[in-house]
């Protein structure tokens, strides 16, 4: 995981005339930036890909010992901007969304600015098979650490055990306030199938399509009050509103087929999910006597203004609690994200 601090970068605008002024970014996380992925939905029944099945060569699980190797493993990667080292413990959108951040930082330079970082505090669940598991850890450097904590999701792929998840929860959310893993005698938690809606609200699968339309803004009025108010979606929706007088915005989000979810059985007979969506948002940009322009801020990629439009393609990783059926505000609170940009092109 490529991160420099907590940097803020989005979507500005301009003009090139006096009184013109820039406006805040869209996504406070997308500061990162490669290539789109397919922003289809699955060919599954239930519109997005089921958990992968466990690999028989998987290792015994030491979450302590792949925490600490990722730990170093990363600090190199990250100091060197080592796309090879880089894939051998992330993979996932985790790795897309961290190699577009690293062809991004070798065009903005800087490399001989980073500050090694660590994650502290971790809490570990992991399921019966033990070919995933999910670890509750905080961000830290030398100067600072995170005062909410970041999900680290591992799955064992080609051999070895890589980060794919690692969403920040929204720092208007308490560590307290996180829904607590269900476990059995042996400490195993239950994994939740991405179809499976047995006592939720909505199933994963469910979830990840009602969500797409909802981070962009659609959706009836009925299916948003089934979404308690995020971060990310408000952010979204208050930039659409800032950016209207310099641009039409068209926005489209669906779950990312090619990356698996993964989710499990919660205390309180909810469900744990981590999701990943392809979005895309163009920016046609008004044409007046004014000379509007858009640009992406703290992105190498997209380096330039653009007096005509942007298209800027992402990935968005999702955490959000799915409360059972019963639980009152029937609602489903998205707990954090991580994203970045792996596309995009203008004019």
């Amino acid at each position: 995981m490529r991160r420099y601090g907590r940097v803020a970068g989005g979507v500005l605008a301009g003009c090139l005339v006096a009184g013109c002024s820039g406006l805040p970014g869209m996504d406070p996380a997308a500061w990162q930036g490669v290539e789109s992925p397919s922003a289809t939905p699955s060919s599954t029944t239930s519109g997005t890909r089921k958990t992968p099945e466990p690999s028989a060569s998987a290792p015994a699980l030491t979450a302590e010992s792949v925490i600490k190797e990722y730990i170093e493993r990363n600090n190199k990667a990250n100091k060197a901007l080592d796309e090879k080292l880089l894939a051998t413990y992330e993979g996932g959108s985790s790795l897309a969304i961290d190699k577009a951040g690293y062809a991004s930082q070798r065009k903005l330079g800087g490399r001989d600015s980073y500050t090694p970082f660590e994650y502290v505090k971790p809490t570990f669940a992991a399921p019966a098979s033990k070919r995933w598991f999910l670890a509750t850890t905080y961000w830290k450097n030398k100067k600072k650490s995170a005062k909410t904590p970041t999900f680290l999701l591992f799955a064992h792929d080609q051999g070895a055990w890589k980060q794919v998840y690692a969403p920040d929860v929204f720092d208007t959310i308490d560590a307290d306030e996180l829904p607590k893993i269900q476990t059995d005698a042996s400490g195993a938690a239950t994994e939740v199938d991405s179809a499976d809606g047995d006592g939720l609200l909505m199933s994963p699968a469910d979830f990840a399509k009602n969500y797409a339309a909802h981070m962009t803004g659609k959706g009836s009025n009925a299916a948003k009050s089934r979404f308690a108010s995020d971060q990310f979606t408000t952010g979204a929706a208050k930039n659409r509103i800032k950016m209207r007088q310099f641009a039409k915005i068209t926005e489209h989000a669906a779950p990312a087929k090619e990356y698996p979810s993964y989710a499990l059985r919660t205390a309180d007979g909810g469900a744990l999910v981590f999701t990943t969506f392809a979005r895309t948002k163009v920016y046609d940009v008004i044409q007046s006597p004014k000379r509007y322009y858009v640009f992406q801020e703290n992105n190498g990629l997209l380096p330039d203004k653009y007096y005509k439009f942007l298209k800027v393609g992402d990935l968005v990783q999702v955490a959000a609690h799915i409360p059972p059926k019963t639980a009152s505000p029937a609602q489903v609170q998205v707990l954090g994200t991580y994203s970045g940009i792996v596309a995009g092109r203008g004019a």
